[in-house]
């Protein structure tokens, strides 16, 4: 019996690749649904669930507080706690009921007989609830102006509730959300990139998305947006396809762009680890440094950029040059000097407790490829260690599951105390030491972002992926491609008031040329050609696995 792991025995109770609340909840509303009551009683039950979440805010506060000030308190658990036990942190409150309401006005859910409420759409609703929960006027606090002022002084105030009910209303008229489910698939049935249904939604992505830019070029260049201060993104799968480079999406370059020129801080948080290897990471992330740099990004923009490779061991930043670099780590302002009062943090770690980390994570992945006869292999990096698939071959998301459940149970067990970070990659299973909460947490103390400023976007939140850890420390979104991830910046960029600036006379505020991009000699605004830029890059190629840089042999340019 001594064999038999505690998550064999109670394996019905763990779930495995299961979101608790989202699950508690779908089944919360299907009692209404059953009963064909979900479009009379939907609202209120999403109202119970604020409820529920305010209270289990409240006492997790008050325990936190006794523990700092007494070194000691009683842990009353919630309501909430008690139903869903996997339940975490609530940085902000989730005002849940305007989110269903907005959504349902825009699909019509409470309508349909046959199909109850899916895991997919209450993401989707957790995720606009997060994301009206960090405009100004949501906080309870004082109430910001959400325009600049104007020439003669005065400003525009918000009158409580009604910029949240205009930008939830604006968000309602947006284009059709990306539908796809957390484990890849499409729930959608348009295949065709040719069909007219796709092509209108393609056109009115384009004219949402320059109607945000006019909008945003009403503005001064430092006009600080209502929402997160700092926005954390996962890489593969979330700014780029999976094992892919950012190369072609220049909606998603555009919003980045946009935030970054209006005050957000933007960092890539991936596991991703090639050392300070910046090239690597330029490779990666192309297409849109080339965006950065042909609309003119520049200063203080710029530097407001970064990149934690390695979960939490990497950091490096946006220069003049439009070239990623190293951040100083120790010293004066370094940020692993800086950052050495949190426990878990980088620059408290010894040589001798990162190696007992990889080498049993090395001989834990070495018996499950040859338990489960996998086809892979395995690599050790400086703070990591991989099982990848040989070439040509595949290895199951059950096979990596079990690999990566194993060595988080051996790790768990043992007497080490470093963070570290065991996930199904999804092509792979790696092992880094440090994860995305210590990372994600070095940036909010080195920036000086407060957890309830921050947000963090990705699409491994389920207990074998390496967003997962991000959750304890700050809001987040759950996405599942590019594609939602484009969505969600556009969601952010609406609910900031972006329509309502846009019918504004552009004769009251101090319109900087800078604010729409970087122009030619001529004043014609420069264009970013994203199929040159792939054939570029496409001279060198990148083992995503091991960071092996390889030449390729290129077919000659259509100029000759």
């Amino acid at each position: 019996m001594s064999n038999i792991s505690s998550r064999r025995r109670n394996y019905l109770l763990i779930p495995h690749r299961r979101d608790g609340l989202i699950e508690w909840m779908k089944s919360m509303l299907m009692h209404s649904f059953v009963l064909d009551a979900l479009d009379t009683t939907g609202a209120d039950t999403f109202s119970h669930f604020e409820v529920l979440i305010d209270e289990h805010r409240k006492l997790t506060d008050q325990y936190l507080d006794d523990i700092s000030q007494n070194n000691k308190a009683t842990f009353v658990p919630s309501r909430l706690k008690q139903l869903v036990p996997q339940v975490g942190t609530f940085y902000t409150r989730l005002p849940l009921r305007k989110a269903f309401e907005a959504y349902n006005q825009k699909y019509g859910i409470t309508k349909r007989r046959h199909i109850c409420i899916s895991f997919n759409e209450i993401r989707h609703i957790l995720n606009l609830a997060q994301i009206i929960a960090m405009t100004d006027s949501y906080k309870g606090g004082a109430q910001l102006a959400l325009l600049p002022p104007l020439n003669n002084g005065s400003a525009h105030e918000k009158k409580e509730g009604e910029t949240d009910d205009q930008a939830v209303k604006a968000w309602a008229s947006m284009t059709v959300t990306p539908r796809r489910e957390p484990d890849g698939s499409d729930d959608s049935q348009e295949s065709s990139d040719t069909s007219p249904r796709v092509r209108s939604r393609a056109m009115c992505d384009r004219s949402e998305s320059i109607a945000i830019e006019e909008a945003f070029s009403l503005l001064p260049d430092r006009t600080a947006l209502p929402g997160p201060k700092l926005i954390c993104f996962d890489g593969d799968q979330t700014l780029y396809s999976d094992g892919a480079n950012f190369e072609s999406n220049p909606r998603l370059a555009k919003y980045l762009f946009l935030l970054l020129k209006h005050g957000v801080t933007i960092a890539v948080v991936t596991a991703a680890g090639y050392e300070y290897q910046a090239e690597k990471y330029e490779l990666r992330l192309s297409g849109l440094l080339a965006y950065f740099k042909e609309k003119g990004l520049e200063g203080d923009d710029l530097e407001r950029f970064y990149i934690f490779g390695g979960e939490c061991n990497y950091l490096l930043r946006l220069g003049a040059d439009y070239k990623l670099h190293a951040v100083k780590e120790n010293g004066p302002g370094g940020w692993m000097n800086s950052t050495k009062h949190m426990v878990e943090a980088p620059g408290n770690w010894s040589e001798s407790e990162i190696k007992s980390v990889l080498d049993m994570a090395e001989a834990s992945l070495e018996a499950s490829m040859e338990d489960q006869n996998m086809r892979a292999r395995i690599i050790r990096k400086k703070r990591s260690v991989g099982l990848i698939p040989k070439a040509d071959e595949k290895m199951t998301r059950e096979a990596l599951d079990e690999a990566v459940l194993r060595i988080q149970s051996e790790l768990d067990n043992s007497k080490i105390k470093l963070p570290f970070c065991a996930f199904n990659g999804g092509r792979d299973a790696w092992v880094d030491v440090g994860n995305k909460r210590v990372g994600v947490q070095v940036l909010q103390s080195y920036l000086g972002v407060p957890p309830e400023e921050s947000l963090h976007i990705g699409d491994q939140f389920l207990n074998t992926g390496n967003d997962f850890a991000a959750r304890s420390v700050c809001p987040c979104v759950w996405i599942t491609s590019p594609e939602e991830t484009s969505y969600i910046l556009k969601s952010i960029l609406r609910l900031a008031g972006v329509p309502l600036m846009a019918i504004l006379n552009p004769m009251d505020y101090e319109v900087k040329d800078e604010a729409n991009g970087a122009k030619d000699e001529k004043g014609v605004e420069k264009k970013v050609d994203f199929d040159e830029m792939e054939r570029r890059t496409s001279r060198l190629a990148m083992d995503v696995f091991t960071g092996e840089m390889i030449p390729l042999q290129l077919a000659p340019s259509r100029d000759g």
